[in-house]
């Protein structure tokens, strides 16, 4: 019991820091396969303890951040800059034999494109989503925790590309509570939803979805730039990449190819 709970509190932690993939923390944990087994099944009751710990992490973890964005926000910009784009090497890292294509290039280009200049600044009114809105809040919190179970992809990687990110932690730290419903029906939609038409999506079309996630990824850091660059700012952004390249595990990629989903 207490085991399970301290795996789910890793798993927590790491889906609210860009660049780290719950679902690598889960293959790291041993249990990978048959969790998404058990997902397609809708067998959850081994997995409560996991959740309880994955709650609690998560929001001690917001508490965290919230702190942070209130009083080192450059840094802590940095530092989440510095994890998402080391992330980009993780999901680049996963296709063994990558062939340059021109499909995946123009869809790589295209995700580029789509989060720098439409989900990267909100201000400029170029958003497909209403900014802040229950919709947003629910297809944010559906694409995070559908692709957070994808090789490398960050589910708060995702709540910057949607520029979420900052709203989920104001309303968690708030208390929002409508928001944050609309947030986790999203989690439960796109966990028994989205994730195997995803996971199906990948492997059969894994090198353009790689490049798609990878544009999209490095589009998303505009809202991350910090306003200016100094020592501290790019040593901060430096331990971000450092963390996530010290978290990254490839020989074990093979689970994530062709996971056992019946």
């Amino acid at each position: 019991m207490i085991v399970k709970i301290l795996q789910g509190a890793a798993i927590g932690f790491a889906f609210i820091l860009p660049g780290l993939n719950g679902g690598t923390v889960i293959l790291l944990l041993g249990f990978y396969r048959k969790f998404l087994q058990d997902l397609s099944r809708f067998n959850l009751r081994p997995y409560i303890p996991h959740l309880l710990g994955g709650t609690a992490a998560a929001y001690a973890g917001v508490q965290i951040i919230s702190y942070l964005m209130s009083h080192y926000n450059d840094l802590l910009k940095a530092f989440l800059l510095g994890m998402l784009v080391a992330s980009i090497r993780v999901v680049m890292a996963q296709e063994r034999k990558l062939e340059i294509r021109p499909l995946p290039l123009l869809l790589g280009a295209a995700g580029l494109m789509m989060a720098w200049f439409i989900f990267g600044e909100p201000s400029t009114g170029l958003t497909v989503l209403p900014p802040g809105s229950l919709f947003h809040f629910f297809l944010g919190g559906a694409t995070a925790s559908a692709t957070m179970l994808l090789p490398g992809v960050s589910g708060s990687a995702v709540l910057v590309i949607f520029n979420l990110y900052d709203d989920v932690i104001r309303a968690v730290n708030q208390l929002q509570w409508l928001n944050l419903a609309c947030f986790a029906g999203g989690i439960i939609a796109g966990l028994f939803g989205l994730a195997r038409i995803l996971s199906a999506l990948y492997r059969r079309h894994s090198a353009a979805i790689t490049f798609l996630l990878t544009g999209l990824i490095l589009g998303s850091t505009r809202a991350l730039l910090p306003v200016k660059v100094n020592y501290a700012v790019a040593a901060t952004a430096m331990a971000g990449v450092l963390l996530v390249t010290l978290l990254s595990v490839h020989p074990t990629r093979k689970q994530f190819k062709n996971p056992s989903v019946k």
